[in-house]
């Protein structure tokens, strides 16, 4: 999967780090968060523009995202239609009173050509390996995968943590799921 890293010298990184922290105490919570960042390029970590990512994927023979992104404790993504763009969530019905934290929203020009979706499409989201499976918190985790939206079951995700507001996430976790762990999955995915 092809996904676009924020490209940083660590060197320069642990430096402007070190510069956000002897300024903590002026700091406003938007510091925090860039500092967050240049800690984590910093310690050799890979911080990816996931949103970004999707978009430059583009569009499936099938007419739909190629890639997508949903919390790590969901078993479906489903692919809404909102007002202003789309929206890939946990569940199917998603209102204003649902936590921010259930779905993530992408702008109407993220997939220009898509125009109006009829209906709601969904994915299975692929299976956590227990060695890579967050302690506690997976609620604070997202996955990003090739989707198949379909039922068959997707390959290649990354288990993600979102740093902050922006579209920067760090890469907790890659793993390639075997043809029988695809073929297990796939056999519970619901109708």
């Amino acid at each position: 999967m092809n996904v676009q890293t924020v490209e940083m010298d660590r060197g320069r990184a642990l430096e402007m780090y070190r510069k956000y922290q002897s300024h903590r105490h002026y700091s406003k919570p938007v510091d925090a968060e860039i500092a967050r960042v240049f800690n984590a390029i910093s310690k050799g970590k890979v911080v990816i523009r996931a949103l970004a990512s999707i978009q430059k994927a583009g569009l499936g023979s099938d007419g739909l995202p190629r890639l997508a992104i949903v919390r790590a404790d969901a078993t479906t993504c489903w692919l809404l239609r909102t007002g202003n763009g789309f929206r890939m969530a946990a569940t199917a019905w998603v209102n204003g009173n649902t936590a921010r934290s259930r779905y993530v929203d992408l702008p109407e020009d993220t997939f220009p050509t898509l125009g109006r979706l009829m209906r709601t499409y969904t994915a299975q989201v692929p299976h956590i390996p227990p060695d890579l499976r967050p302690k506690r918190g997976i609620e604070n985790y997202h996955i990003l995968f090739e989707a198949e939206w379909s039922r068959v079951y997707p390959k290649d995700p990354l288990l993600l943590r979102r740093i902050g507001a922006a579209d920067l996430w760090l890469v907790c976790g890659a793993w390639d799921l075997t043809d029988i762990e695809r073929e297990v999955l796939g056999a519970r995915a619901p109708q």
